[in-house]
């Protein structure tokens, strides 16, 4: 019996392992294909994120800003010092023979409006035992004056100290303190109807010196 022989092509198996080996590369480079889908949806993820703040930005600083005039410039504290070694307190009444120093001072919003004024009188007596003694007699003119005008004792936080050879009292009040009752206590004149009409910082200053104090401001006015 004749025997057939069978020969396989060259390329038989080759084309085989070059499938299996090309299947391979194809399973690779799909990893390689997710990986760059992956790190391209994250860039997107951000710069989607990104286009929100922006775009939260621009909606916040939306609108239209116009401007007309003169940009108004910032209003600086201005104050006065009026000071006397001659001008009584006239609350106390006179006193004679006892040296004193009377200071007045104001501080404003700009020239126009007062924020606060403060008053410090000072009496200078030989030794302490006057000191005391004097305390004592200022004190109760003090009381009677202010609850003769309506006020407690604690109107404008008034207070006296002892130190030494000098008494001090001191007074403070602010713009909402100031009418014609409180005013004898500030040394403020009334216009003819008993009301305050002084209420600028040269006012104040004029207001001063008429009664003998020397008066130094921040300003010229």
């Amino acid at each position: 019996m004749e025997k057939k022989l069978y020969f396989a092509p060259a390329s038989y198996g080759r084309g085989k392992k070059h499938s299996e080996k090309a299947g391979k590369l194809s399973v690779s480079d799909k990893k390689e294909k997710s990986k760059k889908n992956h790190r391209a949806i994250k860039l997107m993820g951000f710069l989607l994120i990104l286009a929100i703040i922006i775009i939260v930005i621009i909606w916040l600083l939306r609108g239209k800003t116009t401007t007309s005039g003169k940009y108004p410039e910032d209003v600086r504290n201005e104050s006065f010092t009026c000071e006397s070694d001659n001008v009584a307190y006239q609350i106390l009444g006179e006193l004679p023979n006892t040296k004193k120093n009377l200071k007045v001072s104001g501080i404003f919003k700009g020239r126009e409006s007062l924020k606060s004024l403060s008053i410090i009188y000072t009496l200078h007596y030989d030794n302490y035992d006057e000191v005391v003694a004097s305390e004592a007699v200022r004190h109760a003119d003090m009381n009677f004056a202010l609850s003769a005008a309506g006020f407690s004792p604690s109107k404008f936080n008034y207070k006296f100290s002892r130190f030494d050879s000098y008494l001090t009292l001191q007074l403070y009040a602010t713009a909402n303190d100031i009418d014609e009752i409180a005013a004898p206590f500030l040394m403020i004149d009334t216009n003819d109807e008993l009301k305050v009409d002084v209420t600028t910082l040269g006012e104040y200053v004029s207001n001063y010196e008429a009664k003998g104090l020397s008066c130094k401001t921040t300003i010229e006015y």
